[in-house]
């Protein structure tokens, strides 16, 4: 896990993420918003991490190694009941779909995603 601890009263965001370019772009957006940010790559450190934090956010790259269509589910039942916010390359229709099946509240384009960032961060 890879963690950056803002002030304690900042929301918690727990991002599933292999890519380090949008990793980077996550976490700066976060530090800039005053977001705690913990990204995880794997269904136990998403688990243990959800127990920890309670994350009032949970994003999910559904185009990164691992089973992210299983991380929405995990998340979105998981007591603390976080947002989940998915993107997916533009492409990947059947993904998308798969994802929204499995709970997420929102299913976007990585470039929308992309674009709209601060203010997904910043509802946290």
């Amino acid at each position: 896990m890879n963690e950056a601890q803002p002030s304690s009263n900042a929301a918690h965001v727990v991002a599933w993420v292999t890519d380090l370019i949008f990793e980077t772009k996550i976490r700066s957006t976060a530090q800039s918003l005053g977001a705690a940010l913990t990204t995880v790559r794997s269904l136990a450190s998403l688990s243990a991490e959800l127990d920890r934090s309670r994350p009032t956010l949970v994003i999910i790259d559904l185009n990164a190694a691992g089973d992210p269509i299983e991380a929405v589910a995990v998340a979105k039942a998981h007591a603390s009941h976080p947002r989940v916010v998915a993107y997916v390359s533009h492409v990947d229709v059947d993904l998308a779909r798969r994802a929204q099946s499995a709970g997420a509240d929102e299913v976007m384009p990585r470039s929308r995603f992309n674009s709209e960032l601060p203010k997904i961060l910043g509802d946290a």
